[in-house]
């Protein structure tokens, strides 16, 4: 399990219809690969599933917690306890391969935790 305080990111997961929270994490306190994975977030004392996405160039760790709805919560704490790596971190052509792609990762999440 690792935790980070959320902050500010470039607002591109929110464009493509999957808003996410950006952690502040240093590479030396994480001991994930880069990917794609099946989490659980515990914020607030509520658990939520998440699919975390770990980038190494440029270095970002962001999470999209599913079916929350509510406000922006930049400067909370996340506790994220990874579950299973789901994918793999690619570049894509175009948004819609982007999109297609996030789509199956949080489909595989939804399978995992239920």
């Amino acid at each position: 399990m690792f935790g980070g305080k959320v902050i500010k990111g470039e607002g591109i997961g929110k464009k493509l219809g999957f808003p996410t929270a950006n952690l502040e994490i240093f590479k030396k306190d994480l001991n994930l690969q880069p990917g794609v994975y099946a989490v659980k977030v515990i914020w607030d004392h509520k658990i939520f599933a998440g699919a975390l996405a770990i980038q190494i160039e440029p270095y970002k760790v962001e999470v999209y917690l599913l079916d929350y709805q509510g406000p922006d919560f930049y400067g909370v704490y996340l506790e994220v306890e990874p579950v299973q790596k789901v994918g793999e971190q690619e570049k894509y052509p175009n948004t819609e391969e982007l999109i297609e792609k996030i789509t199956l990762d949080v489909e595989k999440v939804r399978a995992i935790i239920k």
